[in-house]
């Protein structure tokens, strides 16, 4: 298939402070999501208060269909430069050890898909930024150790198998098997709800999580923000 030329392409549009890089008319590029937050942030009458972001445009999807799944060149330099912007509004630091910044990844396209999209939040949080954020939080570790918990059964789920085009047996896809760990550690503690949790069986969890999928999907999850 023809190589797009990437060098000057725009693959990456900020959003938030009070600016924007797009609008509610970009959907093709920047997916409903992208234009209406996009709208939100920079729109002279609304400017309301977005958290701010960035959108990675659906050209980046076609590139890399059309060039044996590889990003365009300089993406990487782009998302960096918006990654930037985000910690200077937000005053943190992406995997700062003692001001982490913490970020969503949401997935979105030109028309809506209701069911299909998915979302890894608290990238950002590993082992090394883990006692920023309890610090940060008033030493509200039980959080933290819940919002580490959630990180590490959405990226191993989206990530490391189905994009990886991971292909379980029924009903043994990585996420089915850490809920049935979760489940069990309700039964023993004899919990009904999630949040009857301590800090300690979150953190007991988050390490039996790492190593069924160790263990099931042959990779160590990523301790790298």
């Amino acid at each position: 298939m023809a190589k797009v030329k990437s060098a000057n392409v725009k693959y990456v549009y900020s959003f938030g402070g009070g600016k924007a890089d797009g609008n509610e008319s970009m959907k093709d590029l920047l997916g409903g999501k992208g234009a209406n937050l996009a709208e939100m942030a920079g729109h002279p009458e609304l400017r309301l208060p977005v958290p701010p972001g960035f959108t990675i445009t659906t050209e980046v999807c076609a590139y890399y269909y059309n060039n044996k799944k590889t990003y365009p060149a300089v993406l990487k330099g782009q998302v960096q430069q918006a990654l930037v912007k985000v910690e200077k509004i937000m005053g943190r630091k992406f995997g700062d050890i003692k001001n982490p910044l913490l970020v969503s990844v949401r997935s979105g396209a030109r028309k809506s898909m209701p069911g299909m999209m998915e979302t890894v939040l608290n990238v950002g949080l590993t082992e090394k930024t883990i006692p920023g954020l309890i610090n940060q939080s008033g030493g509200n570790d039980r959080f933290v150790y819940d919002a580490y918990r959630r990180l590490i059964m959405m990226y191993s789920d989206v990530v490391m198998e189905k994009a990886a085009g991971v292909e379980p047996k029924e009903d043994e896809g990585i996420r089915r098997q850490l809920e049935r760990i979760m489940d069990a550690k309700k039964k023993e503690k004899g919990c009904v709800s999630d949040t009857e949790l301590s800090a300690d069986d979150l953190k007991n969890l988050c390490v039996a999580f790492k190593n069924k999928i160790k263990e099931t999907l042959g990779k160590s999850f990523p301790n790298d923000p």
